[in-house]
């Protein structure tokens, strides 16, 4: 193709200069009488402007002058419903793994309270009439209050004591968010998993053999959300299942564990081997529950 596209391109007849007006062959006989007349001056052109000098400018910290209610009320008026829905799912003790992104836009969503108050108080001030005329922005400030009153039998009502309110109303969802993420990590675990419920050590010693993506990836969520159970475990909330009282949290670390052990041990990592197998050893012994 490469050939006929030259050849083509060797024919082209506008590449030819043709020297002969077919329609009038003796126009040049006509002309060489003529004398050629002498092409016009062009006029000297006008020297180019100086260049403008750009002055640098230092970037500047943000400020309250720099406050966009607008901006603000529209994803306050946007996150708020995402709140209400994560906080029905808390309420209820639902902690599974499909309640993980409306945790994580309602933590957004709180954040976004708070920083508004951390920023400014005024700024928080300025929205307060959204907030009020604003059915699921008036709940979500209804709520984070009520926690307060809970906690201090008072209201808030000083700009430190909203902003309190709120920074606990967000460590609230933060724990939520660690609870549904261990659970979309169990769920992952089963992939692992034959149906007795035991370990597929074959399918360990495949993906690790065939340096599978998935399975490297998958090892780097167990190792993260095995740390995150513990810490669970140790502060007494592990309950992401409502009545099992830590139960799923137990079993997880326990099979985790032990395909951490697995795979270190196929990996020949000694030490991190014995480390995995003797979290496994201690949770498969004694069950650990703290109420």
């Amino acid at each position: 193709m490469a050939g006929d596209n030259k050849q083509l391109s060797d024919f082209d007849l506008n590449s030819f200069d043709i020297d002969v007006d077919l329609d009038n062959p003796f126009a040049d006989e006509i002309k060489a009488n003529k004398s050629k007349p002498e092409p016009p001056r062009r006029a000297d052109a006008p020297p180019p402007p100086a260049a403008r000098t750009i002055e640098s400018v230092e970037p500047r910290r943000r400020s309250s002058k720099d406050f966009n209610p607008d901006m603000d009320a529209l994803l306050l008026t946007a996150q708020s419903p995402l709140i209400i829905e994560g906080m029905k799912n808390y309420t209820q003790g639902n902690f599974s793994s499909t309640t993980l992104p409306v945790y994580q836009e309602a933590l957004r969503g709180v954040a976004l309270y708070t920083k508004i108050l951390d920023r400014n108080p005024n700024n928080y001030n300025k929205l307060k009439e959204l907030i009020d005329s604003d059915t699921d922005c008036r709940e979500v400030e209804t709520i984070a209050f009520n926690m307060y009153k809970m906690m201090h039998n008072i209201e808030p009502d000083s700009y430190q004591e909203k902003l309190a309110a709120f920074e606990k109303f967000e460590l609230l969802f933060k724990e939520a968010v660690n609870k549904a993420s261990v659970s979309n990590s169990m769920r992952l675990l089963k992939k692992y998993l034959l149906m007795s419920g035991s370990l597929d050590e074959i399918k360990i010693r495949t993906c690790f053999t065939a340096n599978n993506p998935d399975f490297a990836s998958d090892i780097q969520n167990f190792i993260q959300h095995l740390k995150l159970a513990h810490d669970m475990v140790k502060k007494g909330k592990c309950e992401i299942s409502k009545g099992l009282k830590g139960r799923d949290i137990n079993i997880y670390i326990i099979k985790t564990s032990y395909l951490l052990y697995s795979y270190y041990s196929l990996a020949g990592n000694a030490d991190l081997a014995e480390y995995y197998g003797r979290v496994h050893s201690n949770y498969k012994k004694y069950f650990v529950i703290r109420e």
